[in-house]
């Protein structure tokens, strides 16, 4: 059977939107899937590699951005797996180093199964306090803790 004329338009009009929302969906799935990013000026300071069970599970990365003094954090799980859920707190340090305030946190009180962050702090030349946690399940969970870190 041939369309022609206005069926052939009609057939057209009902099929491309559907192949243009497929089309979306599956190019954002990729992205969304490969975690957040600082942004393309901050520069990494440090990797944690975050291990359950000898097995690589994810990343607790921390980037800084010298043109604006802010620090950036992230916890990244490693791999296609969805975590149970991930954790990020980023603080900074008074100039004393004594004790840490102004923190930002991400994924407390929410159940994040792929990444945490980014968490931004304002610190040029003060020292960081870093905390990250994922779970694989409810019950086995690696925490990565630095503190007076970063320094600079």
């Amino acid at each position: 059977m041939i369309l022609s004329g206005r069926r052939s338009l009609a057939l057209a009009a009902a099929v491309l939107p559907t192949l243009a929302l497929t089309t979306v969906l599956a190019s954002s799935t990729p992205a969304s899937a490969s975690g957040p990013s600082c942004g393309s000026r901050y520069a990494l300071r440090s990797t944690q590699r975050m291990y359950i069970n000898s097995s690589l599970r994810g990343y607790l990365k921390v980037y800084y951005n010298s043109s604006n003094g802010y620090n950036c954090a992230l916890v990244v799980r490693k791999g296609s797996m969805p975590l149970y859920s991930a954790k990020l707190k980023l603080c900074v340090y008074n100039k004393a180093r004594t004790k840490y305030g102004s923190c930002k946190t991400d994924g407390y009180g929410k159940r994040y199964s792929w990444y945490a962050g980014p968490v931004y702090v304002y610190a040029p030349h003060r020292c960081l306090y870093v905390y990250g946690s994922i779970n694989t399940n409810s019950w086995t969970k690696v925490e990565v803790t630095g503190k007076k870190v970063l320094c600079g």
